[in-house]
């Protein structure tokens, strides 16, 4: 499960990956020379986006029965509105460096980069939604279930007012009569 505080840590750090990045243009400095600021935006933007996934697995899953896994769930779905936030600036931040490279000519390289990334998190979106597709099948049983259940308490009351009425029928004319 991801933490709060990594997440927190890694926006941070792509918003001063970012930051150094346009510093570094500013200065004159070709895209190739901020390999390492641009490796920790990639890098930093993975784990963001591997947040948002768990967070959706999460909202998949049926509430857990047990209070401290219960509350985990809670915390972490109260977590999602920043991480929407958070996920949102970041594509903004990725705005901003595409426009870079497109000043510096570097397009093919962005392009490159951006493949790679969509390579790596392709095979982590593979496992992510086999992870969703799972608890939602678990949530869809636990749903059916708790209908059955529901239902056959509906016929067994069905049936226990209608014996209680046919004994009230019987008693009242057998003691008529």
């Amino acid at each position: 499960m991801f933490d709060p505080i990594t997440i927190g840590a890694a926006f941070a750090l792509a918003k001063t990956s970012v930051g150094f990045v346009k510093e570094a243009i500013n200065l004159g400095h070709e895209i190739k020379d901020c390999y390492d600021d641009l490796s920790k935006f990639f890098k930093a933007q993975g784990q963001i986006e591997k947040a948002a996934k768990e967070v959706e697995v999460l909202k998949s899953q049926p509430k857990s029965e047990d209070p401290k896994e219960a509350a985990k769930q809670e915390s972490a779905l109260s977590q999602a509105f920043t991480i929407v936030m958070q996920r949102k600036q970041m594509k903004e931040f990725e705005r901003e460096l595409r426009d870079m490279f497109a000043m510096k000519g570097e397009m093919d390289l962005y392009e490159e980069l951006c493949k790679e990334r969509n390579r790596i998190s392709g095979e982590q979106d593979a496992e992510n939604s086999e992870k969703i597709r799972k608890a939602r099948l678990a949530k869809d049983r636990a749903d059916r279930k708790k209908q059955e259940q529901e239902q056959l308490l509906m016929t067994v009351g069905i049936f226990v007012f209608l014996g209680i009425g046919g004994i009230l029928i019987f008693v009242a004319i057998y003691y008529r009569g």
